[in-house]
């Protein structure tokens, strides 16, 4: 009796901390209330001890009881661990950092830690999964990060970005998070420039000293798509798997905030570029963005601005990578040669459908919205004609005009009938003249239209057989496809009257279409994500193939095309979808407003939030994202690997080694398994880090070492006594070995 009264009374207690316990992570609770409770009826437990430890670490016996649980203590502000007094109760004190204290914890003791005052919270210690890794793993990445796994493949040491300068231009940067700083809390960020609004012109701010930066919070708090893309490219290791390619790089981070403006972009490439020379290392700069509305011909100011600081190609050690673009799914180009022998009847040789932005609105009278803006111009850059309609998609018979409407400064809708709604510049190109460019501003001008069964149309009229017309949309999160040749059930059918619906044949940033920047897409390396409160979630049907996509494709909205030149881009793709990075504390999508990193769950992208690292007295969240934007800092920080076995490097030469060395595989080059069923969209294939640096390797020169200034000399007298040395085979060999050999990344000729 007396046994089954202490039982009871010991479970109550445990039900009484499971409920109002704040400073024990309920996991652990939970986990040691469940172990009691079914030792006690002699039940077998309803969990797998392998199942518990791929989420956190417990010890468990054999009989399934818990021998010990692991669990990270952070301290209170000026606290100290109270490591005799702990110990005295039978916990084991592992280690301190800072403000963590790592914990070995008996089952029995576990809630007597609600009594330690200097306690602020005790997590459980977290099984991580390495989803960064997994585009570290299919680069090559992961096998060259560590001497041990570099020397595995035959390198002579770990790559790791050490020695080169790794710019960031972005939006959303956190600029104190962990993937920013060294394991000493130091920060790792060299230089940060800071771009604010100042009246008629952006305020450029720089930081360059220690204090400043910590000083930093964050450039912009509507996102974390700086603060992601930067830590892919270079992030730290802080300890749960999800450090950059090139975690050792020198970071300069340029936080734009909401002035993401092609000028801006410009100065802080130079900006970059300058920091470099001034301590003479190699720089890449990553830029995940982008804009495909424009001439595809190199005018754009991002692509002078790359060919002048790189020389063409030229200059060693500077690169700048950008992101293709995410508009390839969603119809969002038409490339279409035009004839007046297939001219309709009322001479139009090309004729498609817009599709809405939005077809609910918040006005019940004007229920279709355009919010997307439109670019068009032809191969030749001559005139042509372009006319639109209002059509009713059930009969397909246009309506009048009058049913387009604006709402005005003072909120009056008012009719569009006498408004061209045409926008017409003549931009200079790059090889000299002007080009003739029709544009619809809607994003800055949105119309409507007030029935929801009607459209816009667009009507064009060559100037001459044969000329090519190109139409881009930037509305990748339309409701509707861009352009559209839309088959109404019971209703009319575009598709077989002369209309062209949209593709992805030309969805590229304009500011990749030159041969000295290297311009990357994106493929899978993750379709499925745990949320942070435990949640599964997967990504749906691809809006191209209608199908799930799968680990290794292309991404469906992976922008690619044949530019203005007749270059195919991107240059290669590196994996983009299903990418786990740092998020920005301050994150308004995600977190409370007034609470910096502490998740809402009734913000939208807090389904994309996975992970959080305490570390430095504060949080440090990682988030899942997908995009072009994920895909270029990976190469990015890839060809900071490559700059540190050859700070030489030229774009020119990085292009070479890309087309020698980027896997192509299934989903690379049959064309069944790409989405656009178009070999444009793979580039040279999937980026290679592992078989690049083995490339430079093999094609470094042989040094010689002069003694004397008479003779030759083997370089055996300055060997590091940590440094291997291997032959040409990739073997690793003694200090005396003779002849051609490997040491510290070059070739010496060892006499």
């Amino acid at each position: 009796m007396m046994k089954k009264i202490f039982i009871s009374l010991s479970l109550l207690l445990l039900t009484s901390l499971s409920v109002s316990a704040q400073k024990i992570d309920q996991r652990l609770t939970k986990l040691v209330e469940q172990t009691a409770l079914h030792r006690a009826q002699g039940t077998a437990l309803p969990f797998a001890p392998k199942d518990v430890n791929k989420s956190i670490a417990v010890d468990f016996r054999a009989d399934g009881t818990i021998a010990a649980l692991s669990a990270i203590a952070t301290l209170k502000e000026g606290a100290e661990c109270p490591t005799e007094h702990l110990q005295q109760m039978g916990i084991e004190v592992r280690f301190q950092i800072g403000d963590m204290v790592a914990l070995r914890i008996p089952a029995d003791k576990l809630a007597a830690l609600e009594g330690i005052e200097e306690f602020r919270y005790v997590k459980a210690d977290e099984v991580m999964q390495k989803d960064n890794e997994k585009a570290r793993i299919a680069t090559g990445v992961e096998q060259v990060n560590t001497a041990e796994k570099a020397a595995a493949q035959q390198l002579p040491k770990a790559y790791t970005g050490e020695g080169v300068v790794l710019g960031i231009i972005d939006g959303g940067i956190d600029f104190n998070h962990a993937a920013f700083r060294n394991p000493d809390g130091s920060t790792r960020i060299k230089k940060a420039v800071v771009f604010e609004r100042g009246g008629e012109s952006a305020v450029k701010r720089i930081y360059t000293t220690e204090a400043d930066i910590k000083g930093l919070t964050y450039d912009a708090n509507d996102d974390s798509h700086g603060t992601h893309t930067s830590a892919i490219a270079g992030g730290s290791d802080t300890g749960n798997g999800q450090q950059g390619m090139a975690p050792q790089a020198d970071l300069v981070l340029c936080g734009l905030g909401d002035w993401l403006s092609t000028v801006n972009i410009q100065d802080c490439i130079k900006e970059i570029f300058d920091y470099a020379k001034s301590v003479g290392k190699p720089a890449v700069v990553s830029i995940s963005l982008g804009n495909p509305l424009g001439l595809h011909d190199g005018s754009e100011g991002v692509c002078k601005t790359v060919n002048e600081l790189t020389k063409n190609g030229t200059e060693e050690g500077r690169v700048v990578v950008i992101s293709s673009s995410n508009a390839a799914a969603n119809c969002q180009s038409i490339i279409k040669p035009l004839n007046k022998a297939n001219a309709d009847a009322n001479g139009f040789e090309l004729k498609t459908v817009l599709g809405a932005s939005k077809t609910k609105t918040d006005r019940a009278d004007l229920p279709v919205r355009y919010n997307d803006n439109y670019f068009i111009y032809a191969d030749d850059y001559q005139k042509f004609d372009v006319r639109y309609a209002v059509v009713d998609i059930k009969t397909g018979e246009f309506v009048g005009i009058d049913h387009l409407k604006d709402i005005g400064a003072n909120g009056q809708v008012q009719i569009l009938d006498a408004k061209n709604i045409i926008g017409y510049n003549e931009e200079p190109t790059a090889a000299g003249g002007n080009a003739y460019e029709y544009m619809f501003n809607f994003r800055s001008h949105p119309v409507y239209l007030d029935n929801v069964d009607y459209r816009l149309v667009l009507l064009l009229k060559g100037s001459h057989d044969g000329q090519t017309i190109k139409l881009i949309c930037n509305g990748d999160n339309s409701a509707e496809p861009c352009f559209s040749a839309p088959v109404v059930e019971g209703g009319y059918n575009f598709r077989d009257n002369g209309y062209t619906r949209g593709n992805g044949d030309l969805t590229i940033s304009t500011s990749i279409c030159s041969d000295y920047v290297i311009g990357i897409g994106s493929y899978i390396t993750r379709d499925k994500w745990t949320d942070y409160l435990g949640n599964p979630r997967k990504y749906i049907e691809s809006a191209v193939t209608n199908k799930l996509q799968v680990v290794g494709e292309i991404s469906d909205f992976s922008s690619y095309g044949v530019d203005d030149n007749g270059k195919p881009r991107p240059t290669a793709i590196a994996p983009g979808q299903g990418i786990i990075s740092a998020g920005n504390n301050w994150d308004r999508e995600i977190f409370y407003d007034n609470q910096a990193g502490v998740p809402n769950p009734s913000k939208g992208g807090s389904v994309y939030l996975c992970q959080n690292v305490e570390k430095n007295k504060r949080s440090n969240w990682y988030i899942l994202s997908q995009g072009t934007s994920m895909a270029c800092p990976v190469a990015a920080g890839i060809i900071a690997l490559w700059m540190q076995a050859k700070p030489s490097l030229t774009v020119n030469e990085i292009n070479a080694i890309l087309k020698e060395t980027c896997v192509n595989d299934e989903w690379t080059t049959n064309t069944a398994n790409i989405p656009s069923v178009n070999k444009v969209q793979a580039g040279y294939g999937k980026i290679n880090a592992l078989a690049g640096l083995k490339k430079i390797l093999g094609t470094v020169g042989i040094e010689t070492i002069s003694a004397d200034g008479h003779r030759e000399a083997t370089p055996a007298t300055m060997y590091s006594v940590d440094a291997p040395v291997y032959n040409m085979m990739g073997q690793r060999v003694s200090k005396s070995q003779k002849g051609l050999v490997i040491y510290k990344g070059r070739k010496y000729l060892n006499k």
